[in-house]
């Protein structure tokens, strides 16, 4: 808070402002980097490729850590825009209207500083709770959990069969009824796969099948698959960090008008950044990379297929 009626000392108070803003700010850097560093450390151990569920311990320790990690950046951005409207004042410090501004600045202060607080209080819960945690002893736990499972399935894996007889490019299809999704390609691009790799591949229906069709049970749970295809989408295709990617997959995890298939189907971030956009603007049709197709079994609709009824269907 900055004094308006103190006009001898005003500068004085000012920099003693912008002192207290910035301590702050690092203060929440820091804890940023604490959050990150346990989900990092988490997610670089952890088996996540097995079917999940709410009651899942991985997916409740990265949705808590989601959840905390989204109020620390809330935090740092309002911090950030109270400096840069405090920097505005000291740059014009003999203006005018530098008490209105000020009087903005003090009324925004108040609104943002008690989010602040109540964040910070959640985040500091968090981060004790997770420094009284044995990490290897929790990996441990969940990776011989995720082992047990992995081998009791091993034989229940669902051989897809053709969706259809023809080839439907540029289209990324989201079948129920078949329980698989079928990635978006061009027969071109198969042909070529299908011409270095004769001996591997039978035909264009096999290249189709073991290169870009998945079984749907890995998008079950749309939230966990969300984060793993944002993580997996920039630091597999777009090879930057994994910092930039937790953040991504962090933002991903509560969108729940995004359906995860789509992020595998996007080969950039790029292409993801403008299919947010257009679901956003409810322009989809607008999405010139692929399109999309939903086959949905006659029975009650999942909810991300509820929530996206607004999209093209070829």
């Amino acid at each position: 808070m900055i004094s308006i009626s103190n006009d001898k000392n005003r500068m004085k108070l000012l920099e003693i402002e912008k002192k207290s803003l910035t301590s702050m700010l690092d203060i929440q850097k820091n804890l940023n980097k604490q959050i990150l560093s346990f989900l990092k450390n988490f997610l670089g151990d952890v088996k996540i490729d097995l079917n999940f569920d709410s009651e899942n311990q991985v997916f409740k320790y990265i949705k808590e850590t989601t959840e905390v990690l989204n109020k620390s950046n809330s935090n740092i951005d309002k911090m950030n825009s109270l400096l840069k409207k405090l920097n505005d004042i000291i740059s014009n410090v003999n203006n005018t209207s530098i008490e209105k501004k000020i009087t903005q600045y003090n009324s925004k202060f108040d609104k943002e500083i008690n989010i602040i607080y109540k964040n910070t209080s959640l985040i500091e819960e968090f981060i004790h709770k997770i420094s009284l945690l044995d990490l290897s002893e929790v990996l441990d736990k969940i990776n011989k959990s995720y082992d047990m499972a992995t081998n009791e399935e091993s034989d229940l894996r669902i051989s897809p069969e053709l969706l259809n007889s023809t080839f439907v490019e540029n289209t990324l299809v989201i079948s129920e009824m078949q329980e698989k999704v079928i990635l978006p390609y061009k027969i071109s691009e198969i042909n070529e796969i299908l011409f270095d790799n004769n001996n591997k591949y039978s035909s264009i229906e096999d290249v189709i099948e073991k290169l870009y069709t998945r079984p749907i049970k890995e998008y079950r749970f749309s939230a966990m698959a969300r984060f793993k295809e944002a993580y997996k989408l920039v630091t597999k295709k777009e090879h930057k960090s994994r910092i930039k990617a937790l953040f991504l997959a962090s933002e991903l995890f509560t969108n729940y008008n995004l359906h995860p298939a789509v992020i595998t189907a996007c080969k950039s971030l790029d292409e993801l950044d403008i299919y947010l956009a257009c679901l956003e603007d409810n322009s989809l049709d607008e999405f010139n990379f692929f399109d999309v197709k939903y086959e949905v079994a006659p029975k009650i609709q999942n909810q991300n297929i509820k929530n996206m009824e607004s999209i093209k269907s070829i």
